[in-house]
């Protein structure tokens, strides 16, 4: 019975190894994210999806949950940011593309796309260093999700860039004014953070002499989901409003 537990959680390592952590490709998939969805009834980020689908496949050859959770946690699949505490990079894009999903068969729902910069992050890091950087900067994510939860829609969020988060929230309470409103009063809260932290006149390495950028804070763009057909789209939309605002 060992062996064969054992045999089996071998057989699982390896496909994950050769599909490349965290995906499940090449296993067969007990449910599928459609059937996932339909059965939760709520929108599902792909960090619980994935799991999902690795547990079921487990399942599929024998491997009890309680063993296949383990191997999850092994093989790196439940992997988050080590920063932020957010999903990797390679959750947003399967996430956005199953908002559109949803969008598309119910065009009642509302859900959006938010990405998020932090400004002056080159001047944290030169004047406090990587690690403690790193710090102010878990504790801006952290500050910045907790406006977005109090939304009370579903909201999933992604680490995709040195300086970049993202999140996507979604359901009936969800509005575009509603989140820009919460990331404006996150922004308020963060200019107090760096205040505190005697970090307010921190000047910007790429402008130099310009008060109006010292200090730290987010710089963000939404995008509605639901016109656009793929997730580069989608990006692109908040994209260009990000990018408009670097250069106020």
């Amino acid at each position: 019975m060992i062996r064969t537990t054992l045999q089996s959680t071998l057989v699982l390592a390896l496909l994950v190894s050769i599909a490349g952590c965290p995906a499940s490709t090449g296993l067969k998939q007990h449910r599928d994210t459609g059937d996932l969805a339909r059965t939760s009834g709520a929108f599902q980020c792909e960090t619980v999806v994935r799991k999902e689908r690795f547990v079921g496949a487990a399942a599929d050859i024998g491997v009890s949950n309680t063993n296949a959770e383990e191997l999850y946690e092994i093989s790196g699949g439940a992997a988050k940011d080590v920063v932020t505490g957010f999903a990797p990079a390679q959750d947003r894009g399967p996430t956005v593309e199953r908002a559109l999903d949803r969008i598309a068969k119910n065009a009642n729902k509302n859900a959006f796309y938010v990405e998020v910069d932090i400004r002056n992050l080159g001047g944290l890091n030169n004047v406090l260093g990587h690690s403690d950087a790193d710090v102010v900067f878990a504790e801006m994510t952290r500050i910045t999700q907790k406006h977005i939860q109090s939304l009370g829609a579903g909201s999933c969020s992604f680490r995709h860039g040195g300086d970049e988060f993202s999140f996507v929230v979604i359901g009936p309470s969800a509005t575009q004014e509603g989140i820009e409103m919460a990331l404006e009063q996150a922004d308020m809260e963060i200019s107090q953070y760096i205040a505190g932290k005697g970090l307010a006149k921190i000047e910007h390495p790429k402008h130099i002499g310009d008060t109006s950028k010292y200090g730290a804070g987010i710089i963000f763009g939404v995008s509605r989901i639901g016109t656009q057909k793929t997730a580069k789209d989608v990006y692109g939309v908040a994209d260009k409003v990000v990018e408009r605002k670097k250069g106020e």
